[in-house]
């Protein structure tokens, strides 16, 4: 019960700081993990895998989420496969887009989803995956929004040893360093946030004082 509780805390928390986000902040934060991603002043053996990568699997960022459309457009530009996930019931698919616009449809959730036209990508086929979530420690350990899919897909994944390398991102004031964390939580291989700190947590504080 007491861990149930402190996810609600926190999810609260986070949805309201990302609501402080102004659209400038939010289109500096997708070029910014751009340029993270395409660095190369990662570590050499994260960058190896990224650039070895051919499918990439990635997000359609809501409610102020950090998005990956910069991260999209570099991996469609170097002609690699790029998907997106579409809910399916309880379990999720990916397919392969090659337009960011022109490509989706309101899906479930109110998340831009692949239309059902774009061709399913055979989950084994993902090498990179970019996941979401509310917030992350640093080693890798992710609270969700409450729907398990990344979990279910991945444990699946993992259980026949065919998952993809996982990149969590978010940006700085989604990392704890702690979460309460549950025997079929997925952790991530590694985490890429993005600095908006000061000028999330100015505005924060002038809401709370309203």
């Amino acid at each position: 019960m007491r861990d149930t509780i402190l996810k609600s805390q926190i999810r609260s928390n986070i949805r309201e700081q990302r609501s402080l986000l102004s659209e400038e902040q939010i289109n500096d934060g997708k070029e910014i993990l751009k340029e993270n991603i395409m660095s190369r002043e990662l570590d050499s053996d994260l960058r190896s895998i990224i650039s070895s990568a051919k499918c990439v699997a990635l997000y359609k960022a809501v409610n102020g989420e950090l998005s990956c459309d910069g991260v999209a457009e570099y991996f469609l530009g170097l002609n690699k496969t790029v998907c997106f996930p579409r809910v399916k019931g309880d379990e999720m698919e990916f397919c392969e887009i090659k337009d960011l616009t022109l490509d989706f449809s309101v899906g479930a959730y109110n998340i831009p989803e692949p239309r059902k036209d774009m061709r399913k990508v055979m989950p084994e086929e993902i090498d990179l995956m970019i996941v979401p979530a509310v917030a992350f420690t640093d080693d890798g350990i992710r609270l969700g929004q409450g729907g398990g899919y990344y979990d279910r897909f991945l444990n699946s994944l993992a259980a026949k040893n065919k998952a993809p390398y996982t990149i969590g991102v978010c940006y700085d004031f989604q990392m704890y360093s702690a979460l309460p964390v549950e025997k079929h939580d997925y952790a991530v291989d590694c985490v890429l946030c993005v600095c908006v700190t000061d000028r999330v947590e100015e505005g924060f504080e002038e809401a709370e004082e309203e």
